[in-house]
């Protein structure tokens, strides 16, 4: 479960890079339709920018109570 939410803060904050850094990237083909279901995600990066600091934080809680519990 930690490698999961580990796994997922890693893909938010990538995605939210490629979204933040790369304007043309949402003017593509499929990027383009990816936006137009996302909705507010393309046009505002840092919602998921935030999602994966809240990952984060919840895996270095869960490292920590199980350090503590071991």
């Amino acid at each position: 479960m930690k490698s999961f939410i580990l796994f997922l803060a890693f893909v938010c904050g990538g995605v939210s890079f490629l979204l933040y850094t790369d304007k043309q990237f949402v003017s593509g083909v499929w990027a383009g339709q990816i936006c137009r279901n996302a909705g507010s995600l393309c046009h505002n990066p840092q919602l998921l920018a935030f999602a994966a600091a809240g990952l984060l934080a919840l895996w270095l809680l869960m490292i920590f109570v199980s350090a503590i519990r071991d």
